[in-house]
């Protein structure tokens, strides 16, 4: 009951976050005081098999969000990190940015990685 009005509240926070400005936010997973969501409006498709996504992680005990750019290639269950940038809740500023491009990782169909792809891909909850 309470881990459902945390992510509840981070919710409500993550949409009323300016910067942002998500309109289809939806909840991926948490793990205590973090939470999982992904914008579905910032889909981006550079193929039949690779997407752009933004993730926000919301970690409620540091009063921050971080939000991180995607590439997911769902052919090759891999995903890239893009760039990140950690905001602040209360101040509604940019804590930090990281523009620097990762190399791909991959993933399994039971990660947090292929929870969203079964999101975008198949419409699945």
């Amino acid at each position: 009951m309470i881990k459902n009005f945390v992510m509840t509240l981070a919710a409500i926070l993550f949409l009323n976050f300016g910067n942002c400005e998500a309109e289809d936010l939806k909840f991926i997973d948490s793990n205590g005081d973090v939470g999982y969501f992904i914008d579905m409006d910032s889909v981006q498709f550079e193929s039949s098999s690779v997407f752009r996504i933004n993730m926000a992680i919301i970690r409620l005990n540091l009063n921050q969000m971080e939000v991180v750019d995607l590439r997911i290639n769902h052919a090759a269950k891999n995903y890239a990190i893009l760039s990140t940038k950690t905001l602040s809740y209360d101040e509604r500023t940019e804590i930090k940015s990281d523009n620097t491009a990762r190399g791909a990782k991959s993933y399994s169909d039971k990660s947090l990685m292929g929870d969203i792809v079964e999101i975008v891909i198949y419409g699945g909850e």
